[in-house]
């Protein structure tokens, strides 16, 4: 699993386009303040303790920021060597589901769409990290 970690000011997105051939989650569109974005490209090979492990990686960074938000958004762009969409969506659905059982107040971005967004990044140290999840 390969990660972007974004501390935002803000972040928006609304879901344009469907991307998939069959739709696996409805559009929306959301709007968030004091927001950790976490970039996630599901890869082959990934399962759910990879999805846990991605959200204990990240939650020293959420918690010294002091943001309020966690948004968990699909970013297929950052690898070649996809997971398949229904078990990517299977991945991305249990970071959500761990992060609240962690105590986070965590949104997800749909799956399979093409989406608009926009944001504005803080400039700290930690406001832009990388991380691969094994």
């Amino acid at each position: 699993m390969k990660l972007l970690q974004w501390h935002c000011e803000y972040f928006k997105y609304k879901a344009t386009k469907l991307a998939l051939k069959t739709e696996l989650e409805p559009a929306s569109e959301g709007s968030f303040e004091n927001v950790v974005v976490l970039l996630v490209c599901v890869e082959k090979g990934d399962i759910a303790e990879t999805a846990r492990n991605a959200i204990i990686a990240i939650k020293p960074n959420f918690d010294q920021v002091k943001a309020k938000q966690l948004l968990i958004y699909p970013y297929a762009h950052l690898s070649k060597n996809l997971a398949t969409p229904s078990i990517a969506l299977t991945i991305l659905k249990e970071m959500e589901n761990y992060a609240k059982e962690k105590g986070f107040e965590v949104y997800r971005a749909p799956f399979g769409w093409y989406k608009e967004f926009e944001c504005k990044v803080y400039g700290h140290p930690l406001a832009e990290l990388s991380k691969t999840i094994s």
